[in-house]
C-alpha cells in the first residue's frame, strides 16, 4: 500500500493537486507586483503603493458603495470608542457581550425584518453554522444530506469535511435545479449550500430554489456577500429581497466588508428562537474573539445610512456607472445590477500581463485564475463602484477597450 493509500481517499479537499495548479498563478503575480502590495489610501479615494510611490484606482475593490470611507461610517468608529472606553470587553461573548453588539444585532433585526447575529467575519459564522445545519441542529436535530454547488465560495466549499461527520455531502453542478430535485425526491431531508451572488459573476435560481422548498422542505443555506447594500430598498441583498417571510428553512449569510463597507458578518435567520444554540453551540461565534468596539460604532453608523435617502442615491449612482461600463465594455455580466464584471482572456499569463498594464496606467484591476476560476477561463475580474468618478471610468474603459477587449 502507498502512502497516499494509507491515508485514504480525498473524498472533499485535494491540497496537493490544488497548489499543483494554482501556486504558479499567484507565483507569476507577485513576481508582477500585483498580489501583496502594501499601500497607503489617499483623500480622494486612490491608493499610493508604498515601496515605489505609485497611485492608483482599486478597481478590484467590493466596497462597492464607498462606504468604507465614507465620513459618517469613519466617525462612527470613533464615537463608539470615545463612548465605551473600550477596544472591546476581553471575554468570550458567550459568557459577556456588549450592549453595543445587542444594540446593533437589533437594529440589523429590524432592517432586514429577520433575526439577526454578528460574527467576526461571514467566513466564521460559516465555519461556526453549517455543521449546525447539516446535522439538523438549528431545526429538529435530525440530520440532512448536504448539497454544495460546486461553485459555492471557498468559505463554505472549506466545510465539506466537517459537514461530512454529520450527514452524507454531495456536490451539485452549478445551479443545477434538475438534479437538486432529483435529490430531494430520493432523500427526505436535504440541505443546499450556495451563494445567492457569485464573486465571478452570475445569482442563485431564486425561483426554482423556493419552489423546492414549498414542495420538498428543501433548507436554503445561501451566502449572498457580494448583494449586500448593493440590491433591496434597505440593501437587505438579492436573496433577502426576493423571499418574503424568512422560515426557519431558511438561513442568508453575509459579509459586512463588501457593499456594507465595514468588517464583520451578518446571519439572518427567521424569527424562530435559535439564539441559544447560536450563543452556546456555534464554535468560532462562541470564542474569545468579538467584534471592536470601533467597527461596531461604523457599523452602527452604517446602518443609519441604510436607513436614510442617502442609500438610494449611492445605489443610483452604482447602476449609473455600471450602465455606462455595460455599454463600453460588454461582458457576460452585462445588465446584471451586481457589480462584477469578468473579463475572460483564457490565460492566466496573459491575465497577469494585462493587469500589469493597466497597473502600470493607474488601475488596480485583479488578475483572476485558477482556484478562483476554472482553468481556461481565466481573466481580469473589474468591480464597478458608485464613488469611482466618470472621467476615472471612461479612462479605464479607453484603456480597457483597448488593451484587453481584443484579447477577449
Amino acid at each position: 500500500m502507498s502512502e497516499a493509500e494509507a491515508y485514504g481517499p480525498r473524498l472533499y479537499r485535494n491540497t496537493e493537486k490544488m497548489m499543483a495548479y494554482s501556486l504558479p498563478n499567484w507565483a507569476a503575480a507577485e513576481d508582477a507586483g500585483l498580489i501583496a502590495l502594501h499601500a497607503a489610501s489617499s483623500t480622494d479615494g486612490s491608493l499610493v503603493e508604498r515601496s515605489s510611490g505609485r497611485q492608483f484606482i482599486n478597481m478590484s475593490s467590493y466596497s462597492y458603495l464607498g462606504l468604507n470611507r465614507h465620513p459618517a461610517v469613519i466617525q462612527g468608529a470613533i464615537d463608539a470608542l470615545r463612548e465605551e472606553q473600550i477596544i472591546e470587553l476581553g471575554i468570550a461573548p458567550t459568557r459577556i457581550q456588549s450592549s453595543l453588539m445587542y444594540d446593533v444585532q437589533e437594529r440589523f433585526s429590524t432592517l432586514f425584518d429577520a433575526q439577526c447575529f454578528l460574527a467576526i467575519s461571514c467566513s466564521v459564522a460559516t465555519a461556526a453554522l453549517l455543521p449546525l445545519v447539516t446535522s439538523g441542529a438549528l431545526i429538529d436535530g435530525k440530520p440532512r444530506v448536504t448539497v454544495f454547488d460546486k461553485r459555492a465560495h471557498f468559505c463554505m466549499d472549506l466545510m465539506k469535511p466537517v459537514c461530512a461527520d454529520e450527514a452524507p455531502v454531495l456536490i451539485s453542478p452549478h445551479n443545477d435545479m434538475n438534479y437538486l430535485e432529483d435529490l430531494c425526491k430520493k432523500h427526505s431531508r436535504v440541505a443546499y449550500i450556495a451563494d445567492g451572488a457569485y464573486s465571478t459573476g452570475g445569482m442563485a435560481d431564486m425561483d426554482a430554489l423556493l419552489e423546492l422548498q414549498d414542495r420538498y422542505g428543501l433548507f436554503l443555506w445561501l451566502d449572498d456577500s457580494h448583494a449586500m447594500s448593493v440590491m433591496g430598498t434597505k440593501g437587505e441583498g438579492f436573496v433577502r429581497s426576493r423571499v418574503g417571510e424568512l422560515n426557519p428553512l431558511t438561513l442568508i449569510a453575509g459579509s459586512l466588508v463588501k457593499g456594507f463597507g465595514c468588517t464583520g458578518g451578518i446571519i439572518m435567520t427567521g424569527r424562530q428562537d435559535i439564539g441559544r444554540i447560536v450563543n452556546t453551540m456555534a464554535g468560532p461565534m462562541c470564542w474569545s474573539q468579538t467584534m471592536s468596539t470601533a467597527n461596531l460604532g461604523s457599523i452602527r453608523a452604517c446602518i443609519d445610512i441604510h436607513e436614510s435617502p442617502e442609500l438610494a442615491v449611492l445605489q443610483g449612482k452604482l447602476r449609473e456607472n455600471l450602465a455606462y461600463f455595460d455599454q463600453r465594455i460588454p461582458t457576460a455580466q452585462t445588465g446584471s445590477q451586481m457589480p462584477v464584471r469578468m473579463l475572460v482572456v483564457g490565460d492566466p499569463a496573459l491575465s497577469v500581463g494585462l493587469s500589469n498594464t493597466l497597473l502600470d496606467e493607474g488601475f488596480y484591476v485583479a488578475p483572476v485564475y485558477f482556484p478562483t476560476t476554472a482553468r481556461g477561463k481565466e481573466g481580469l475580474r473589474v468591480m464597478v463602484r458608485a464613488d469611482v468618478g466618470r472621467p476615472d471610468l471612461e479612462r479605464l474603459c479607453d484603456l480597457l477597450d483597448k488593451d484587453v477587449v481584443p484579447h477577449v
